[in-house]
């Protein structure tokens, strides 16, 4: 007796798209949240890491090297960006790996030192520069580090002195904007969980080098 081969109906086919649907929307969805937090996992470390190049840069030149200063951030805030200044002293130094090749900055560090959003962009084409969008907010500018250092050897470093918060307890700060390359304020921020580090921040896009528990906000 003949049997009539059967294939798939329309309504199985229909299923199985769907399902796959499905599954690769949620591998897509999984790869880009596995993305944003190594790339955030990358900018906390490189700010810890600058802050100790920074505190090591103090101790080797016993203090704050004049140059230190030549790259003004955001101006009337008073804290200082890691611009190429900042880059070419850390390179002096042999810190923070900076690629200062012939006396001239290159690669990541062409620009001053920026966060890995940023330092993508300019990896990924020898002609990018400070005004290059990057594809999660901002231009690379806005992706540099900012610093502020304790300038009066007080223990800490003060707003006065450019700390974006009243005071925090340490010789040296740093941060950067984060993804979205807007630094926001701190003081009118709102407060949550930094699920990296575990601590309590100000922030939910800016990346910090200190504790909350070092800050003074009174």
């Amino acid at each position: 007796m003949n049997k009539r081969k059967q294939g798939f109906t329309l309504i199985e086919m229909l299923i199985v798209v769907g399902i796959i649907a499905v599954l690769s929307s949620a591998v897509i969805f999984s790869y880009g949240r596995i993305i944003k937090t190594a790339a955030r996992a990358k900018a906390v470390e490189l700010v810890s890491n600058a802050r100790t190049a920074l505190e090591e840069m103090y101790l080797n030149n016993d203090g704050w090297p004049s140059d230190l200063y030549k790259d003004k951030g955001q101006g009337e805030k008073g804290f200082y960006v890691m611009g190429e200044n900042v880059a070419k002293l850390l390179a002096q130094n042999h810190l923070l790996n900076v690629d200062c090749s012939g006396g001239k900055l290159r690669g990541k560090d062409r620009c001053g030192i920026v966060d890995p959003w940023a330092q993508e962009v300019l990896m990924r084409n020898k002609s990018n520069g400070l005004e290059t969008d990057v594809s999660t907010g901002g231009k690379v500018k806005d992706h540099r580090l900012y610093f502020a250092v304790d300038q009066d050897d007080d223990g800490f470093v003060s707003k006065e002195e450019g700390a974006p918060v009243e005071r925090v307890r340490s010789k040296v700060i740093v941060w950067c904007a984060g993804a979205d390359g807007g630094l926001s304020d701190c003081s009118t921020a709102a407060k949550k969980t930094d699920k990296l580090s575990g601590r309590t921040v100000t922030n939910q896009d800016n990346v910090y080098s200190w504790e909350r528990a070092q800050e003074d906000r009174k």
